[in-house]
């Protein structure tokens, strides 16, 4: 370091200016060593932040890369949102089949040969003097399962399964309480695309009901319920709804059935 100043201050620089006419005096500038370092230095720095701006904010970056780095260049930014929606529809895809394994979880577990029944099953069938007469008349005798209307509400659509409508329809005010049609376990209860919120109940006698379009669910997966407990609220979620209702359907061994032929209180 201290051989470079020296060597900056022993020599000099002249830096001679000739004019365009005879006439004129030529001109003559002489310069420390140490003071023409220290210039160049600086031109070299603004020399270098001018061209590294220019090469940022202009197309002559371009003129510099290749055919392959200009079409990377450009593609990022072009496909960088389409990036982003496929990331999304990823996300979405990976909840539809968490969603359909449990659909299909629901559907195995649907056989009540699987499912012990609780040990309250009957005893509380509800809160009206039908329901306590009809617990126990027919426990007593040994009848068939008996099935309550899900909902207080105007039937707007009913069942007819050779129009693939599997179920009956019932006209509701969004939030109306929606209660368990009998006793059972519940196998499946969280959102579907077509259905919106759902929930399927398994019951004894291999039955199972099904409650669609719900707007929230107060029931999970593996809780038991009794006939009358209030499992969700009607709404009008899923792609399939036709506005405030809820779906209500019943099926025995795999074979959809009439819920109006069996309501007990229909």
């Amino acid at each position: 370091m201290k051989s470079l100043k020296s060597l900056l201050s022993k020599y000099g620089f002249s830096v001679v200016f000739l004019p365009n006419s005879n006439q004129s005096v030529i001109q003559n500038k002489t310069v420390t060593g140490k003071i023409f370092f220290w210039g160049m230095l600086f031109y070299s720095v603004v020399l270098f932040l001018l061209i590294s701006l220019f090469y940022t904010f202009t197309p002559a970056k371009y003129l510099l890369l290749q055919e392959s780095d200009i079409a990377r260049v450009k593609g990022y930014g072009e496909f960088q949102p389409l990036n982003e929606k496929i990331n999304m529809l990823v996300i979405e895809i990976e909840k539809l089949k968490k969603s359909n394994q449990n659909l299909k979880n629901a559907i195995y577990l649907g056989d009540s040969s699987l499912i012990s029944k609780p040990a309250n099953s009957g005893k509380k069938i509800g809160g009206s003097i039908w329901a306590v007469f009809a617990d126990l008349f027919f426990e007593q005798t040994s009848q068939s399962l008996i099935f309550r209307k899900p909902v207080n509400g105007f039937v707007s659509r009913g069942f007819s399964a050779n129009k693939g409508h599997f179920g009956t329809d019932f006209s509701l005010k969004i939030g109306t309480p929606v209660y368990a049609s009998a006793n059972g376990y519940i196998v499946f209860a969280d959102f579907t695309v077509n259905d919106g919120y759902m929930i399927i109940i398994a019951h004894s006698e291999d039955y199972i009901t099904v409650y669609k379009h719900c707007n929230q669910l107060l029931k999970s997966t593996r809780d038991f319920v009794t006939q009358g407990e209030l499992i969700a609220l009607s709404g009008n979620t899923g792609k399939l709804t036709t506005g405030p209702h809820l779906h209500f359907e019943i099926w025995k061994n795999g074979i959809v059935v009439d819920p109006e032929k069996i309501f007990a209180n229909f």
